[in-house]
């Protein structure tokens, strides 16, 4: 039997040099398309559903290069020398890091998620690619920001120029949190940052990840209009989607979802 593992891709960059994709829950493959090394993971299914995922988008596993997400705000800088970084056996990928950025065709930058927010930045300028992991810890520490600037510092790019895409990841309607992230994201000090907070049920308030990144994103200088957001749910649609919070309840099996990206060849 055959399976679709590639669930989400951008329509911003149907036209662009740019190979992505983003996987997801598939209810009749092995471990229903999980592609994260999971304490409870079969290793040898793991590769498998990354090896499907990937021949679908064209892309070879050993150009697939991976960071060791510790919910930070590092930002590594990606050289040809270091494609296919982070996969097993050897699991070497950039330590505590939760961003990359590399402007060399065929390095296939990857980050799993499972309600985080996965990030796609590009610069059609000067050809650079950057792919984000934003939790609530990324997002108040600045991690889209820090990424912005790193293109602009070490590449180059023009701000203003960037196009970033904000895929499906848990959202406002779901994402209830506590008053210590609230407060968190309120002491960034970004503009209108109360836009983001919604309520939830009582006293208890719910934080958009999806505005939040927007905002630092036009804080950090991209426009408005090149921003393109998903506005999918993972917790909501559990049949096309890994949601850690579902797992966390019972109600869906746990794994990780990837969205990978690569720069094409220039002509």
């Amino acid at each position: 039997m055959s399976h679709t593992f590639t669930a989400f891709r951008f329509a911003g960059l149907a036209s662009a040099p740019v190979n992505h994709g983003m996987s997801g829950r598939v209810v009749d493959a092995p471990q229903e398309g999980n592609v994260g090394y999971l304490r409870d993971a079969d290793p040898k299914t793991v590769g498998c559903n990354r090896l499907a995922f990937l021949d679908e988008l064209g892309i070879s596993p050993s150009d697939l290069t991976l960071a060791r997400q510790t919910h930070s705000a590092t930002v590594a800088l990606v050289s040809p020398a270091e494609r296919g970084r982070g996969g097993p056996p050897n699991f070497d990928g950039f330590p505590s890091t939760d961003a990359m950025i590399t402007n060399a065709p065929g390095v296939a930058l990857a980050v799993t998620v499972a309600d985080c927010v996965p990030l796609l930045l590009y610069d059609p300028t000067q050809l650079v690619l950057a792919v984000v992991h934003a939790g609530w810890r990324g997002t108040v520490d600045g991690i889209t920001m820090a990424v912005v600037h790193a293109m602009r510092d070490t590449y180059g790019s023009e701000p203003s120029e960037l196009w970033a895409g904000i895929g499906p990841s848990i959202g406002p309607c779901c994402y209830e949190v506590g008053d210590e992230v609230i407060d968190a994201w309120h002491a960034t000090q970004v503009v209108d940052a109360e836009r983001a907070v919604v309520p939830g049920r009582g006293e208890r308030r719910h934080l958009d990840l999806w505005d939040a990144n927007v905002m630092q994103l036009t804080a950090a200088g991209v426009a408005r209009d090149h921003i393109e957001v998903a506005h999918r749910c993972v917790r909501c649609e559990l049949d096309r989607y890994f949601s850690h919070r579902a797992a966390m309840t019972g109600a869906a099996q746990r794994g990780l979802m990837m969205l990978v990206a690569q720069l094409q060849p220039r002509s």
